[in-house]
């Protein structure tokens, strides 16, 4: 795990884009650890999570988003 002053922190974004994934990093401030940063892994939207994740019923009408935007602009 790498440590990092708090200050070093806030002015180096590019600290936390170099992380790989599941990487610590941790922040100190007046030697004390104040908080940890761990870079993630990219959540993958898929068709299965995206079906679970839908409002409504799959057997009733569907949603048509962009007629209802462009009734919006009339």
């Amino acid at each position: 795990m790498k440590s990092i002053s708090a200050s070093r922190f806030f002015a180096d974004s590019s600290l936390v884009d170099d992380l790989s994934d599941g990487e610590h990093l941790a922040v100190k401030a007046r030697g004390k650890t104040q908080f940890i940063v761990v870079k993630g892994g990219r959540p993958r939207m898929t068709a299965e999570i995206a079906r679970q994740r839908a409002v409504g019923s799959e057997r009733g009408p569907k949603f048509d988003g962009s007629a209802f935007l462009k009734s919006l602009k009339k």
